[in-house]
């Protein structure tokens, strides 16, 4: 922005600046108050401080509600889009109702209390909203911790439109349910180090986004499930030494679209499915994300073990990142086993990897697609 623009905006009135600030998305809006002076002041104004020092749960859970139930974007007076509730002098809540019906909350802290263990259920009610006020379809939570997590639970009862949940940064989080029973439709958890249990109770979900180490997942009711991404390069949960794939593999296989890393396929997928390995297949994957740590022939071998499994898949992407998990030891599978039912990949158009430059690396993929497609057959391979 050139400094003719900035003062042509500099100079709007506060309501339509504030009207504004209402389309930007969540991070851009946080940088308004460097802008300038004036977009400070701007910010500022738009801001609701509220302190409830030692409140209880529902003290807080109130002020809250209170600012979601009572804004109205076409009333000046109840169009503030953010509010900082201070519970002491170390712990405050930073909420941002955006464009879409989206909800951002951040909470910091300067005490332990982030680091600290907690459990969490978060129960969405589905019945028709009590109240007009910001109907909260997205909602975004940040470094929720021990402190607050009951705090959420309260307040998240009241959005019973929620579609899209994201949860990240939970330091101190070591168990979190999730019961949605009809609306919850997408759902991404990243970054909570220490969890290591994950119950999700939503029938209509199509979306789950997993990013950290991987715990132990029960998801119920599962079969409308199309988009599953396992960002699990930093391996499995650290006390979970032996994790229970059976339930989980039921939700993944009838996904469209699948992430996955090569180490959960050879200690997880791999030696569960064995015994079935001429039936099992992923019959609806049509793309697919491979994270692995290198492009050696023994990884090559799983990548090409797992893509036998997938007859309808059209788009494969493979990330290489030499910090990924690898298991000690080698899983004891048959590899002839797994040898004697090729397939070939009829529909697959195109194959990219990202994360290498090595020529021989892009060398023994090209060898490696050359085992699961026709001569003929056309095919992409991007590097």
């Amino acid at each position: 922005m050139d400094e003719h623009e900035q003062n042509n905006l500099s100079s709007l009135p506060l309501e339509l600046l504030l009207y504004i600030i209402t389309f930007l998305p969540f991070e851009s809006a946080r940088l308004i108050p460097f802008v300038s002076t004036r977009f400070r002041s701007v910010w500022n104004q738009a801001l609701v401080l509220a302190h409830i020092p030692n409140g209880s749960i529902e003290e807080i859970s109130h002020v809250l509600s209170s600012f979601i139930h009572n804004f109205n974007e076409h009333v000046p007076s109840k169009n503030t889009r953010k509010m900082e509730l201070h519970f002491d002098k170390s712990t405050f809540a930073s909420t941002i109702l955006g464009p879409h019906n989206t909800m951002h909350m951040n909470f910091f802290s300067n005490g332990s209390k982030n680091e600290e263990s907690f459990c969490w259920r978060i129960e969405l009610d589905d019945q028709i909203p009590r109240h007009v006020g910001f109907l909260v379809k997205n909602l975004c939570l940040d470094s929720v911790d021990s402190l607050t997590h009951e705090v959420v639970s309260s307040m998240v009862l009241d959005c019973s439109l929620l579609e899209n949940l994201k949860i990240c940064g939970c330091k101190g989080l070591t168990s979190l349910t999730i019961d949605s029973p009809t609306r919850l439709i997408h759902l991404s958890i990243f970054d909570c180090p220490k969890l290591g249990y994950l119950d999700i109770r939503t029938p209509k979900l199509k979306t789950l986004h997993y990013r950290g180490f991987l715990p132990l997942i029960k998801i119920h009711e599962h079969f409308n499930l199309t988009n599953a991404i396992f960002d699990v390069r930093q391996g499995p949960s650290y006390y979970n030494n032996a994790l229970e794939i059976g339930p989980l593999l039921l939700v993944i296989k009838n996904s469209q679209s699948l992430t996955l890393c090569k180490w959960m396929f050879e200690e997880l997928i791999k030696p569960s499915i064995s015994s079935s390995w001429i039936s099992f297949q992923f019959y609806k994957l049509h793309e697919m994300r491979w994270i692995d740590n290198s492009m050696n022939q023994e990884n090559i071998n799983s990548l090409i073990s797992f893509l036998k499994l997938c007859p309808s898949i059209e788009r494969i992407f493979i990330t290489m990142d030499s910090n990924t998990y690898s298991p000690k030891e080698d899983i004891g599978v048959d590899d002839d086993h797994w040898s004697k039912h090729a397939r070939t990949l009829k529909n697959l158009k195109l194959v990219k990897l990202e994360g290498s430059k090595r020529e021989d690396d892009k060398n023994q993929l090209m060898l490696a697609m050359q085992e699961i497609v026709n001569i003929d057959q056309p095919l992409l391979i991007l590097f």
